[in-house]
C-alpha cells in the first residue's frame, strides 16, 4: 500500500488517531501532546489494525504537515511504514482560540505534538527514510521519482 501524504496540511488529531488506529492494535501510541509544564497527553489507536503485515510506504514532503505528520511518524515508528520522499513541513502544534473581543481573537500555542518515541514535530519535521527529491524538471517531464521509489520499496518487502 502506498499511503500519498504529499501536499497535505493535515486536520484534526482525532482523524490521524482514527487512520492509525486501521494499522495499529489497540493501545499502541500514535501522538503525544506536551504541555509547558511537561505534563503529557497520549492519543492511543482505536486498535481496528485489519491491514495486518500489509507493506507500506508514505510518501511525504515538505507540503505535509500537522495531522498527516502524526499519521506518518506513528506508522514509521512502529515499524508499519516506510517513508520516501522529502523532509516534512514541521507543524506540530497544539493551538487554541481565544476570544477577546467580540471582533478579536488570539490563537494561542498550548502544546506541542510529538511522536509516540517522543520527537518533536514541530521542532524537526520528519525526516524520510529513503530521500528522494521531486524537481520542477520532473514535474514538468510528467515524471514523479518517488512514486516510483515507493514502488522500489515495495516491491522489496
Amino acid at each position: 500500500m502506498i499511503l500519498d501524504l504529499r501536499g497535505n496540511p493535515g486536520g484534526y488529531l482525532e482523524a490521524a488517531v482514527d487512520m492509525a488506529s486501521w494499522f495499529l492494535p489497540t493501545g499502541k501510541i500514535v501522538a503525544r501532546e506536551k504541555f509547558s509544564d511537561g505534563s503529557e497527553t497520549l492519543s492511543r489507536s482505536k486498535g481496528y489494525d485489519i491491514f495486518k503485515k500489509l507493506p507500506m510506504v508514505i510518501l511525504v514532503d515538505g507540503g505535509s504537515a500537522s495531522a498527516s505528520e502524526i499519521l506518518a511518524g506513528a506508522l514509521s515508528e512502529h515499524g508499519i511504514a516506510t517513508l520516501v520522499g522529502e523532509k516534512t513541513y514541521g507543524k506540530g502544534s497544539v493551538q487554541e482560540l481565544i476570544q477577546i473581543t467580540p471582533k478579536t481573537s488570539l490563537k494561542l500555542t498550548i502544546a506541542r505534538w510529538l511522536t509516540p518515541n517522543g520527537k518533536s514535530i514541530s521542532k524537526e519535521g520528519l525526516e524520510p527514510d529513503v530521500k528522494v527529491e521531486f524537481t520542477k524538471k520532473d514535474l514538468e517531464s510528467g515524471k514523479d521519482p518517488q512514486m516510483e521509489k515507493a514502488i522500489e520499496v515495495l516491491s522489496k518487502k
